[in-house]
């Protein structure tokens, strides 16, 4: 083990190491034993046995510790060669190279993966009775306006077909609730959502609806479609090593908020979409899939809120959903369940 005397000795130690001692001087620990594999003390025990020594941060060593101890296992598993090693170095390497700001190319890795699903069900767990959740994905902007129940989120001359979204928010009791705001966001009739297209102004298809005190709200917009999620990158080859497609079905995202409730990040699906089955992101449930109709009487329209000639191609979808929330003391006991089970 060096001393501190030792780390700053020119003859042992170089310019750029002096010059960082300056700041901090790291703790060194001797060396007592080789480690190899098909021994009794292996790479894995070794670095294990180094952070858990120099680690002053509990949670991190937590993480580190499961992270080192699967991918070491992962590699025994599988017999990495270093050939498979370098490839999967270059995927990563590439992966940020041709990350932005508009697509992070380990955020769709973490998507395509499932991790990004996982973890959002770790985070936000469903009692029985509840809405699913999922991910909020990349085109979520906060510029969306606040309107109130029945109000149209989208512009007069959106691409698509009309649609009406009538819902309701409500506890596991079945009460609506108070004060809910529902943040909506979602793709037009070309599957294009609005910050997509550069001559855009101001928001579209999107907005923030304050729900009626019962729980219910409404709006009017239009019917979106699939679309891909980006896949020009590594990302993409993965998927079509394995494969996979990067369609998305066609979804409307929603944020569900209220106080006393916990946060829900969804989206829902029309059964009619394509790629129920095989949504990149494994953002689909069938719990969120829903039935549509569609309503050609045009008193019925004028009753949903359309004027005269707002109304194209004769129809009029209609979709519908009832949102269920649990408070934040349901979802505080699930977690504390579900940390004792990770703990056996």
């Amino acid at each position: 083990m060096a001393s501190e005397q030792q780390m700053k000795n020119p003859l042992l130690v170089g310019r750029a190491i002096r010059a960082q001692l300056e700041n901090e001087v790291p703790q060194d620990l001797p060396l007592e034993r080789d480690f190899r594999e098909d021994s009794g003390y292996t790479i894995t025990d070794h670095v294990q046995e180094l952070h858990t020594s120099l680690s002053k941060d509990p949670r991190t060593l937590e993480l580190i510790t499961a992270l080192v101890s699967h991918l070491h296992a992962f590699a025994r598993e599988t017999q990495l060669t270093h050939e498979e090693w370098t490839k999967a170095v270059k995927f990563l390497t590439r992966a940020g190279k041709e990350s932005t700001e508009y697509k992070n190319e380990f955020v769709l890795l973490s998507d395509c993966m499932g991790l990004s699903a996982l973890v959002d069900e770790i985070n936000h767990p469903k009692p029985p009775g509840c809405t699913d959740g999922c991910e909020p994905g990349p085109f979520y902007t906060e510029d969306a306006p606040t309107v109130p129940s029945g109000s149209s989120l989208a512009k007069s001359n959106t691409q698509g077909e009309t649609m009406y979204f009538s819902g309701t928010v409500k506890n596991l009791k079945g009460e609506g609730i108070r004060d809910a705001t529902v943040d909506v966001w979602q793709a037009d009739g070309d599957g294009v959502y609005d910050i997509q297209y550069p001559d855009r102004e101001e928001p579209n298809d999107r907005g923030k609806i304050l729900a009626n005190p019962d729980g219910t709200f409404s709006y009017r917009g239009i019917l979106p479609t699939a679309y891909p999620i980006p896949s020009d990158g590594p990302t993409g080859d993965l998927l079509h090593a394995l494969g996979r497609h990067p369609h998305r079905a066609s979804h409307i995202h929603f944020t569900v908020k209220a106080p006393g409730y916990d946060d829900l990040t969804s989206a829902l699906y029309p059964s009619h979409s394509p790629f129920l089955g095989t949504d990149p992101v494994f953002a689909t449930k069938k719990s969120l899939i829903c039935q549509l109709t569609e309503e050609r009487d045009p008193k019925r329209w004028a009753e949903m809120g359309f004027k005269e000639g707002e109304v194209h191609g004769g129809r009029v979808w209609v979709w519908q959903y009832n949102f269920v929330l649990p408070t934040v003391d349901e979802v505080a006991e699930l977690k504390k369940i579900r940390a004792k089970k990770s703990k056996l």
